[in-house]
């Protein structure tokens, strides 16, 4: 069976306050030992006239409490018994009486401070308001459990804004603009002017070893006949001149 929610303040005074007019509303009745008194007195009341009398008053009674003693007059000084239960409490927080309480909360208490989070308990302090109402110290875990781990994703976002704010940092002499748009043209990057250019060289290459093969052979007193085929090709003949230049004695006499 689910526990009912804990009342407020202003729910427990106007029941209080409902009980003391319901106990003022209720008819009045002689008692047992007027009723015998009466009886055994000299001159005793009739009965017609004491009816009267009692049903008379009772109406007043209850008239008066209908008008006196409303509901919108009990909420009213039910709210204003919370209001000076409120003001109190805070008059006690803000001159630190409630220091002493171990685990007391104060109204004005900062809920989104990292110190203040980690220093909440995780459960009610108070056994008897466990026992008596669970379902409120099950929902206050549960927030307390939410609000750390809201806390612990609000760390790492920070963390990583502080990561991109020192990369940027680190960054920021690249840019050719105030607008950090783009960056310096001698950086090779997807797309910029160095790869363009070597795209060019490529093409450029090719063209050059495909007419250099179109050449007549030359003469055998002349120089060697070296074939250029492509960029590989190039590279191999320039890696075979400088091991024949390393490997010459007369440049390089033992």
């Amino acid at each position: 069976m689910a526990s009912s929610s804990a009342p407020t303040i202003p729910q427990l005074k106007q029941a209080f306050l409902f009980r003391q007019i319901t106990l003022l509303s209720q008819p009045l009745a002689p008692s047992r030992t007027w009723q015998a008194a009466n009886d055994a007195s000299d001159a005793p009341l009739p009965e017609r006239a004491v009816d009267d009398a009692l049903f008379t008053l009772n109406h007043s009674v209850t008239q008066h409490c209908r008008r006196v003693y409303a509901p919108q007059a009990t909420r009213n000084i039910s709210e204003q018994i919370d209001n000076v239960y409120a003001k109190e409490a805070e008059r006690r927080f803000d001159t630190g009486l409630d220091d002493e309480v171990e685990g007391a909360l104060g109204r004005d208490v900062d809920l989104t401070d990292h110190s203040t989070i980690e220093a909440l308990p995780e459960a009610w302090i108070s056994d008897k308001d466990i026992t008596d109402y669970p379902m409120e110290a099950k929902r206050y875990a549960d927030n307390v459990q939410r609000l750390a781990e809201l806390d612990q994703q609000r760390k790492k976002l920070r963390d990583q804004v502080d990561r991109l704010k020192r990369l940027q940092a680190v960054v920021k002499p690249l840019e050719t603009e105030d607008s950090g748009v783009g960056l310096q043209e001698n950086l090779l990057t997807r797309g910029g002017p160095v790869e363009k250019e070597l795209e060019r060289m490529r093409i450029l290459l090719a063209r050059v070893g495909g007419r250099v093969n179109m050449l007549p052979e030359a003469e055998e007193s002349g120089p060697p006949n070296v074939q250029v085929t492509s960029s590989e090709s190039l590279q191999q003949a320039r890696k075979r001149r400088v091991d024949e230049f390393l490997a010459d004695n007369k440049v390089f006499p033992s």
